[in-house]
């Protein structure tokens, strides 16, 4: 499991603004757990839309080589 700070550090790397560590490291810890959550949701997110992309130009080509190889042999 990562701690607070790695995910403080993955968020920067994103370039995410991360709130500045008060002296209630609690409130803190809350604030970029909430963060990270949202951003790991928002890559989940993003996967399964690039997924289901991929998935239906995969269907369309599929389709169109069907309906290419049978109007060919209509006209063969």
């Amino acid at each position: 499991m990562l701690t607070t700070a790695q995910k403080a550090d993955i968020l920067r790397k994103s370039g995410l603004d991360i709130p500045a560590c008060p002296e209630a490291a609690r409130e803190w810890t809350s604030r970029v757990d909430a963060l990270f959550v949202d951003y790991v949701a928002a890559r989940a997110a993003k996967s399964l839309r690039d997924a289901e992309e991929v998935r239906q130009l995969d269907l369309l080509r599929r389709m169109s080589h069907r309906s290419w190889r049978s109007a060919a042999a209509e006209f063969a």
